[in-house]
């Protein structure tokens, strides 16, 4: 009881902190220094062949004094303080580090997802970091995906359509991330010409039974479709979820109805036991 209370007490003071906006980005500083952020993936499907056919990563922050730190906390805020870009560059170079480890396996041409804002826009960094990504890792077959989030507005239009063009010639795909739910949504479509639109938990939670949610994500389903994009439904947790969403016409699942996200060395053994 006395180490909960400790624990609570301690989780209270982050909170305090982290609100401040003072401890934080000192605290991500440190904690992307000492290696405390670690990847994870949570697995993509096809959704008429069931096959696995990549994943999203996701980065988990583990304290060794207040324990795991939620990425809901820690992201937006590291957003606000202009630390995601970092995050993102952490989140390349520890995949590629881990992909080099094993480099034995064969991804069957799959596509890793990470998680980019507007932030990573502003400059040609996200290209540098995704051409050093492709060249370490160019002997796996594995493709590189961005999801960006609709958190912020992409201010320098120009910037944004030039680095999407070169990132489009080194093979790279765009999704636009939590569709429907961030900022100007419908312009991040004419700005970034995606391959995959993601409908965001929000909607797929009790597509089963929810008229209004189902209206939703038919719409979304057909705007995809007009613009040629591949829709990536998230958060499925059970079997009428799937269902459902198969039946109106999702090209690709991903949620805990599946599996939860996993540590590499996992995501690795899932690839390599997917047939070609």
């Amino acid at each position: 009881m006395l180490l909960r209370n400790r624990l609570s007490l301690m989780f209270m003071a982050f909170a305090s902190m982290t609100s401040s906006g003072d401890v934080l980005p000192m605290m991500l500083r440190k904690a992307l220094a000492r290696n405390e952020l670690t990847p994870y993936v949570q697995p993509i499907y096809n959704a008429q062949s069931g096959k696995l056919v990549g994943g999203e990563v996701l980065m988990r922050w583990h304290h060794p004094h207040l324990g795991n730190i939620s990425p809901e906390r820690f992201i937006p805020l590291a957003e606000r303080h202009g630390l995601i870009t970092r995050i993102t560059q952490y989140a390349f170079q520890r995949v590629a580090e881990e992909i080099i480890a094993n480099n034995s396996i064969n991804f069957h041409d799959m596509t890793l997802f990470f998680n980019v804002s507007a932030a990573d826009f502003k400059n040609n960094e996200i290209l540098r970091e995704c051409r050093a990504f492709i060249q370490k890792t160019q002997h796996t077959d594995l493709h590189i995906g961005l999801e960006i989030t609709e958190r912020e507005p992409v201010h320098n239009t120009s910037m944004a359509q030039g680095i999407c063009e070169q990132l489009e010639a080194l093979g790279v795909t765009i999704s636009i991330d939590d569709f429907g739910t961030g900022h100007s949504n419908y312009h991040y479509l004419m700005q970034f010409r995606p391959r995959y639109i993601k409908i965001d938990k929000l909607f797929t939670a009790d597509i089963d039974t929810d008229e209004t949610k189902e209206i939703i994500v038919r719409n979304i389903i057909t705007l995809a479709r007009d613009m040629h994009c591949m829709t990536i439904a998230e958060g499925v947790e059970t079997a009428a979820q799937k269902e459902k969403l198969i039946a109106m016409g999702v090209t690709h699942l991903q949620g805990y109805y599946f599996s939860k996200p996993v540590a590499m060395a996992t995501f690795f053994t899932l690839a390599a036991q997917t047939p070609q």
